[in-house]
């Protein structure tokens, strides 16, 4: 039987076959075509044991048993990717966290001792004024002052490092 016969005897019913199996038009002619892609480029040194038919459906069955498992792992691979994906967005959002910091620290050593103290009990630690001044032993209008001029001190600093 020439090739232009078998193709047209065993196409369609072929087709339909790798159809029942994948419920997918498109995908199941891509795969039969290379089946017969492969028997055409391949004639001479194929050995067909059995009929020609049962060679063809089992090729079928086999591209798409193998498209299944490329598509299961395509389908892995993705949400792998997703998944590095996600952390490397999670890595980045840690990592400015930290850059941040190290940021807020740097603008912090700028400070004078006591200002950057009270400065941190205030805004890293959330005292109140007069919870500092009693901490401290200083009065209310100290820790206003200390505040007020660690404020500049970072508004000078910052503007410097921008």
């Amino acid at each position: 039987m020439e090739f232009k016969d078998t193709f047209m005897a065993h196409y369609v019913p072929l087709c339909n076959y790798a159809n029942s199996l994948l419920h997918n038009d498109l995908v199941s002619e891509d795969l039969v075509q290379d089946v017969f892609l492969h028997l055409w480029k391949n004639n001479n040194q194929l050995t067909i044991n059995g009929t020609l038919q049962s060679f063809l459906f089992t090729s079928v069955k086999n591209k798409v048993f193998e498209y299944c498992r490329s598509k299961k792992a395509y389908k892995t691979a993705l949400e792998n990717w997703k998944e590095v994906d996600n952390a490397k967005d999670e890595l980045s959002s840690e990592s400015n966290k930290y850059m941040s910091l190290e940021g807020l620290s740097s603008l912090l050593r700028h400070l004078p001792p006591k200002c950057r103290n009270v400065f941190a009990l205030h805004k890293l630690n959330g005292l109140s004024y007069a919870e500092i001044a009693s901490k401290e032993g200083i009065s209310i209008k100290t820790v206003e002052n200390h505040m007020l001029k660690a404020l500049k001190i970072l508004r000078t600093e910052y503007a410097k490092g921008s």
